[in-house]
């Protein structure tokens, strides 16, 4: 019995520990934010060297036009932003490194659309990542 309970002590701790080490953010009611990568979980990829990397590794739907969001006659895409300044596609990304980033934040097309500046005439998002430098709200 005694080595029963260890055993279940032992898978108990071990699970506490890897779920610990897939930290991701939190809402305020405690709940995982999908659409959001903290400046912690971009630094703690290792061996990467750009954001799209960081993305495709820890928010890979971030980079996917589903195929619901194609639209006739019109270029759909995933915007990249710094704050309200359009920066470009995805391949943005590409060119800017992990620590230059204090968040990363997810917006459906539909909210980027109509809260974004800076789009080309007829360009349909599927999304868009917003890049902040700063805390949001903060400034710049």
């Amino acid at each position: 019995m005694k080595a029963h309970r260890q055993a279940f002590l032992l898978a108990t701790l071990s699970a506490a520990i890897l779920l610990g080490g897939c930290a991701t953010t939190r809402t305020a009611d405690g709940s995982h934010d999908p659409n959001i990568l903290t400046r912690e979980e971009i630094m703690s990829v290792e061996g990467i060297t750009n954001l799209y990397d960081v993305v495709q590794r820890l928010r890979p739907r971030w980079l996917t036009v589903r195929a619901s969001d194609r639209s006739f006659g019109m270029t759909t895409q995933i915007a990249v932003y710094q704050n309200q300044t359009y920066l470009g596609d995805v391949d943005t990304l590409r060119q800017l490194q992990p620590g230059m980033a204090y968040q990363l934040k997810w917006m459906d097309g539909t909210t980027a659309s109509n809260s974004l500046p800076g789009l080309a005439p007829g360009t349909h998002l599927s999304g868009a990542i917003i890049l902040y430098t700063r805390e949001p709200g903060s400034g710049s």
